[in-house]
This record gives structure tokens, sequence and C-alpha cells, in this order.
């Protein structure tokens, strides 16, 4: 998986892999929108941290698409 040209983190990977809904949902995003989720989890210092935003992202995800 890429975005953007760039491969993404293994938190986001994971956290897309377990929630089919939630990955369809950041594809449809438009590459910029994307681009801000995925630096908003990689920004986090620890990786606690990095692991619970990427699950945050998802159920912003779900939010927004249901």
């Amino acid at each position: 998986m890429s975005a953007a040209g760039g491969e993404l983190p293994e938190v986001v990977q994971k956290a897309l892999a377990a929630n089919a809904a939630a990955r369809e949902a950041f594809w449809a995003l438009p590459p910029s929108h994307r681009a801000e989720y995925l630096r908003w989890v990689g920004e986090a210092k620890k990786a606690a941290t990095r692991a619970a935003r990427a699950e945050r992202m998802v159920r912003m995800l779900l939010e927004k698409s249901g």
C-alpha cells in the first residue's frame, strides 16, 4: 500500500487492515486528506501515541463515511 507516492506507516496499515470500511473510506479521500491523516499519525514521538492516533483515525473515518 502506498499513499501519495510513499508507503503507509506500519501502524496505519495494521489499523486499516483490521477494518475494511475504514480502509475503503481512507482510499476514497482526496490525496491531500490522506496525507494529513498520515502526517498527524506520524508526527507522534511515541509508538503508543502513533498507535492510539491510528485507532482514532479509523474511528474518525467510520464516522465520516457512515
